[in-house]
């Protein structure tokens, strides 16, 4: 027999201490999706979210329901970034862009180089030097 979930959401309910057939109120959703009630609401409305509906009229949830509409709404965004990465081109940057990006003086720059504290620099050609734009972009996210 197969496996009912996928591994990914199995792990993901290991880690959160959520059992994938652990029923939770909608109350208890709305905690759990950390939004407002109205909004848990909303989405049952929509049919957005996976629910059980009780004899009662009550309305339940299995915690597996909860992370798959939670997987659906965070990979998404994380698929988006990482295209939009791929989309940022590498380039090299000289002397000049590389001081006005980073307020530093060149004579500065060579001291922090030298003593590890800024990005190395990359030959270019035999008399010519410059900076990765990664290493530059990721040294000043760091700073």
């Amino acid at each position: 027999m197969g496996q009912a979930f996928s591994p990914q959401l199995c792990e993901i309910s290991d880690t959160m201490g959520l059992g994938l057939y652990q029923r939770l109120s909608t109350q208890e959703a709305s905690l759990f999706l950390r939004c407002p009630l109205k909004t848990v609401e909303q989405l049952i409305a929509q049919n957005k979210i996976g629910y059980i509906s009780l004899p009662n009229a009550d309305i339940e949830f299995f915690g597996y329901m909860l992370l798959e509409y939670m997987l659906e709404h965070v990979n998404e965004p994380v698929k988006q970034a990482k295209q939009s990465q791929n989309t940022h081109q590498e380039r090299i940057l000289r002397l000049e862009e590389v001081t006005q990006m980073v307020g530093l003086s060149r004579t500065t720059l060579w001291r922090m180089e030298r003593k590890g504290e800024f990005p190395s620099r990359v030959p270019i050609s035999s008399r010519s030097v410059g900076w990765r734009s990664v290493d530059i972009e990721n040294w000043m996210k760091n700073r």
